[in-house]
């Protein structure tokens, strides 16, 4: 049995700081400036209260001094003397829900923001509260420099395999992943329950012998939690626990937390399990309004991000860089996990439908600016598609803008009567809350009341108590989809209703879309090795594509799927009316967050969901499947004509084209979600260089499975 003396302390005084969660932004602003008030009295009148930790996101910085604005000479100057840890992130998100481009524009923002402020951002991948961590982040975090991630939730039965301490990998790419022992809270409010000389060896008690065996010998102890002001007499507190234990326990940050990567078991895939700490992610189908309307300013601000780069190109134009650096941040303001997640108060996701209605202002400025008004039908992926605009179907080259003449009309691909007997529309109560799904009773299936036929389209009507729903099914001549549009007319509360897609393929794993990545999933999960604080779901997490067999299930902006042996559900709608249920539910014995209720989370009214089928997933790569997702959700654009300034070629998928961070250069992003290596050509020169674009690499055009290439163009 490991001693409490055979282990140094690292004390990590720090406040975990929503935004907005059971409060309204503005109020936890107005709390965020007394907190940060203490943290600057305290840290200038104690020289040995060496260091404090603001959360790991450099917003805060900013939020502050909306409020202290008198105070920012006294911040850069705590900031300069390396007594404040900052960043890496800009806000802490939720990493599943968003896209992988949003990640990266998240740290890049960050450290711009830390920079602004006279520091360098922490080296430390501290993403505490995230509700699990998708299969790419190290490769994310690595490229940024960051070798260490810390994080509280998300560890399922690797705990068995890996310990606590363990290289997580992605791709050619890999993070020291330290599961903080149990939660970031592990240390706090010492001076309220003084309780220290018994929190200490109830640690070392449950992680001692795992931390010893992986070789360990440093603990991090992280005092703070939600909103929680710096307590002053914490190094008082520990000169005492020194005497008492024999041991060393000093202040300090999360970056210098830094174990040795050698010797270290390796883990690869997500991390989304829920055996230490709730996971949540029954907040992918909280609110899908949201997850919608994300996915819609992500993709817009893309393909418009593309389009001034392909100009510039073209062009030698100017590039924008101030409008779109100006767009992605009021992006990322949306992306915090208590925001995008649907899990806070109403006054929040309100504000949020308001963020995403004038982020669509400045976009539609920035579309004029980056396209033109020449009336050409404009493609900002680089390969060739075909796509139906104002009822014609056109096809155009990648990265192009062109007039051309709709393609002569074919019989219709699909029986849309066959599609149509896939389809099954279920409902059944929820009593659980924003965070976690909870079932109240048996399956309802809709009653299909009415079906027509209208040009190349079918019309089904459905009917359940308190729901109707009005499927229009289109099978447009030359696309290889069937595209469907639910409209939801929803007066009923505290209930799921999913659709879903019949199928007996007989496949025994999924591929899931994920970011930089195609995830593959077991259809029936192994059982659990240990009582899990909270049990597994069935359901899982989806950027937009997900095959099951040779089925395959498109959508914008729904996240949340289950695979089983009769096919694939899809969640359109899960209406509750709480932030957090008391503890005890079934699915998740563990309270949440507060019981506040949230009329607005029942989601009554007219909704919209669109999402498509194929049924030639045994014959799509990874990244086939994910290039059949961006076409379908990415629009063809109206601008000025133009040539392709770049062609691409390989089987990869496109993220983004920009200007370089720096303004010289323009700067491609691919990945390889494949198995195995793949080549890029491109037909202008580029080279290679890290994810943050920081430093020039050696690698070349091959791609290694699931990685990730940034290439500096015209190099």
């Amino acid at each position: 049995m490991a001693e409490v003396s055979q282990f140094r302390y690292l004390v990590v005084p720090h406040t975990h700081w929503d935004r907005e969660w059971y409060l309204p932004f503005e109020q936890f602003r107005l709390r965020l400036g007394m907190v940060v008030d203490g943290v600057l009295e305290t840290l200038e009148r104690d020289p040995s209260f060496t260091s404090f930790t603001l959360d790991g996101q450099a917003i805060v910085l900013e939020d502050y001094l909306d409020v202290r604005p008198e105070n920012e000479g006294r911040l850069r100057a705590l900031l300069a003397g390396g007594r404040l840890e900052v960043g890496p992130s800009y806000v802490l998100p939720d990493e599943i829900l968003v896209g992988g481009e949003s990640l990266v524009r998240n740290l890049l923002l960050g450290r711009r923001v830390c920079r602004r402020f006279g520091v360098e951002p922490s080296g430390a991948g501290y993403l505490p509260d995230s509700f699990g961590h998708p299969a790419q982040l190290p490769q994310i975090l690595a490229g940024f420099g960051i070798r260490t991630f810390l994080f509280s939730r998300g560890m399922g039965d690797e705990l068995d395999d890996v310990g606590v301490v363990f290289r997580w990998r992605a791709g050619p790419a890999e993070v020291v992943a330290c599961q903080m022992v149990p939660h970031y809270d592990n240390f706090a409010r010492l001076t309220w329950y003084r309780d220290a000389e018994e929190r200490i060896p109830a640690i070392v008690e449950q992680f001692g012998d795992v931390l010893r065996d992986a070789e360990q010998d440093e603990i991090v102890l992280a005092n703070g939690s939600d909103h929680l002001p710096i307590e002053p007499e914490l190094p008082e507190i520990l000169a005492g626990l020194e005497r008492t234990f024999g041991a060393d326990l000093r202040i300090g940050r999360y970056d210098e937390h830094a174990p040795a990567p050698d010797g270290l078991p390796v883990h690869e895939g997500e991390l989304v399990g829920s055996r230490l700490q709730n996971v949540l992610r029954g907040v992918n189908s909280a609110r899908v309004y949201l997850k919608q309307a994300n996915e819609r300013a992500e993709r817009r601000l893309l393909s418009i991000e593309t389009a001034a780069a392909l100009r510039t190109l073209r062009e030698d134009a100017p590039y924008p860089a101030a409008d779109l650096r100006l767009a992605w941040r009021d992006l990322l303001r949306n992306h915090p996990h208590d925001s995008i997640c649907g899990c806070s108060c109403d006054e929040v996701h309100r504000d949020m439908l308001v963020r995403y209605e004038q982020l669509d202002r400045t976009l539609d400025y920035a579309e004029r600016e980056a396209l033109g008004v020449g009336g050409a039908i404009v493609n900002t992926l680089p390969f060739r598609r075909r796509r139906v605009v104002d009822g014609e179907t056109f096809e155009l080259d990648g990265f192009s803008g062109a007039r051309p003449e709709p393609l002569a009309g074919r019989e219709t691909p699909f029986d849309l009567d066959a599609v149509a007997a896939l389809l099954v529309f279920e409902d059944e109560p929820d009593v659980g809350d924003l965070y976690t799904f909870c079932p109240g009773g048996g399956v309802r299936t809709a009653e299909l009341v009415a079906s027509r036929a209208l040009d190349g389209t079918l019309v089904l009507e459905h009917e359940l108590p308190g729901t109707t729903i009005e499927t229009t099914i289109r099978s447009a001549p030359g696309l290889d989809r069937v595209e469907l549009t639910s409209i939801v007319d929803n007066d009923a509360e505290d209930h799921r209703l999913r659709v879903l897609v019949r199928s007996e393929s007989g496949a025994d794993e999924v591929r899931a879309e994920s970011q930089f990545a195609v995830v593959r999933r077991p259809v029936v999960p192994p059982p659990s090795r240990a009582d899990w604080v909270e049990p597994p779901v069935p359901t899982a997490h989806t950027l937009g594509a997900v095959a099951l067999g040779e089925l395959v299930l498109l959508t914008k902006g729904l996240p949340e799927y289950e695979a089983s042996a009769d096919g694939l559900r899809l969640t359109l709608l899960r209406c509750v009316g709480t932030i957090s249920r008391p503890s005890g539910l079934p699915t998740r014995p563990l309270a949440a967050g507060p019981d506040i209720v949230t009329p607005d989370g029942q989601c009554r009214g007219r909704h919209r969901f669109e999402y498509a089928l194929r049924f030639d997933g045994d014959e799509l790569s990874n990244a086939g499947l994910v290039r059949a997702s961006q076409d379908y959700r990415t629009d063809f654009l109206r601008g000025d004509p133009f040539d392709s300034p770049l062609e691409l070629d390989g089987d990869v998928v496109f993220s983004c084209l920009k200007q370089a961070e720096d303004g010289r250069g323009l700067v491609l992003r691919v990945f390889n979600p494949n198995p195995r290596p793949e080549q890029v050509t491109l037909s202008l020169p580029a080279r290679r260089i890290r994810l943050d674009e920081e430093k020039h690499t050696e690698d070349g055009t091959e791609l290694a499975p699931d990685e990730i290439a940034t290439l500096l163009l015209g190099k």
